[in-house]
This record gives C-alpha cells, sequence and structure tokens, in this order.
C-alpha cells in the first residue's frame, strides 16, 4: 500500500477526490473505508533541479487531467499558461453552448462581399464611397492574419 508523506492543501483534497479517499487528521482514525484506490502511485523526478511531481494513474473517481507546463522563463510560462486556459475556456463554452460564432474576420469578409454587391447596383458617385467602405472592412481579416505570421493575400484567397 503506497503512501505520500506530505501533499499540500489543495492538492491533498484533489488526490482525495480522485481517489475516493476520506482526509484524516490523525493516523489513529485510520480506517478501510476512509482509504481511496489508485491503480498507480509513482512520483516522478524532473528538470536540472529535480522538482518532483506526484503521479496518479487509474484512479476510478477522477474527471480531471493535469497540464504539465515548462518554459524557458516566466515569461515565457505565463504565457503558456493563458494560452492553455483560453483554450480550456474555449473548450468548456463549446460543451456548454456548441452553437460558434465564426471569427478571423470571417465576418468582415462576409458583410464586404455584401456591401460590394450593393456598390454594383448604385449608378451614382456614391458607389465609390460604398465600394472603399468594404475595403475597409477587407483590411480587418488581412491585419488579423498579418499579426498572427501568415500571408495575408494567400490566407484570405
Amino acid at each position: 500500500m503506497p503512501a505520500v508523506r506530505w501533499v499540500g492543501g489543495v492538492e491533498l483534497e484533489l488526490i482525495a477526490i480522485s481517489t475516493g479517499a476520506r482526509i484524516v487528521p490523525r493516523f489513529e482514525e485510520l480506517a478501510p473505508e476512509k482509504l481511496g484506490t489508485a491503480g498507480k502511485l509513482r512520483e516522478i523526478s524532473f528538470g536540472t533541479t529535480k522538482e518532483r511531481m506526484l503521479l496518479l494513474e487509474g484512479t476510478p473517481f477522477a474527471k480531471t487531467v493535469t497540464i504539465f507546463v515548462r518554459g524557458g522563463n516566466k515569461m515565457i510560462l505565463e504565457e503558456a499558461k493563458r494560452s492553455l486556459h483560453d483554450a480550456v475556456c474555449v473548450t468548456r463554452n463549446l460543451i456548454r453552448d456548441n452553437r460558434i460564432c465564426y471569427g478571423g474576420g470571417s465576418a468582415e469578409i462576409s458583410c464586404a462581399s455584401k456591401v460590394l454587391e450593393a456598390a454594383s447596383e448604385v449608378a451614382t458617385l456614391e458607389q465609390y464611397g460604398i465600394r472603399a467602405y468594404a475595403t475597409a472592412l477587407e483590411s480587418v481579416p488581412t491585419a488579423l492574419a498579418e499579426n498572427a505570421g501568415l500571408a495575408s493575400i494567400a490566407t484570405l484567397a
């Protein structure tokens, strides 16, 4: 029966939830019904500082996953954590409500094509202003593509 010598507050609660165990403040209160189960319990070490992480596998009550994020410096690590958080939130929101509002400038491209159609029906000089507005709408996805490091003409073609 593997045991863990010391685990901090929140982690202790998460382990108890995952394994179906009860937190026992004193060794004398330990009873079989308060024990949890797990397929494997391993402590792994990594990195140059030999940091350690507790790895539980095969826990019957776990509906969670741990994502281990490392970076070259704090700024890169924080940016990776923010990006990961955003991705998890998007996934959560899609599970809650799977209706999608497309982004990336698709709404602007759609509006620009309709505005261009409307401009061709105008016979006066106003059509130039309408066409300029459509061109301005097309500049939004172009800027998004360039900011993402993509070739804007190839991406939008």
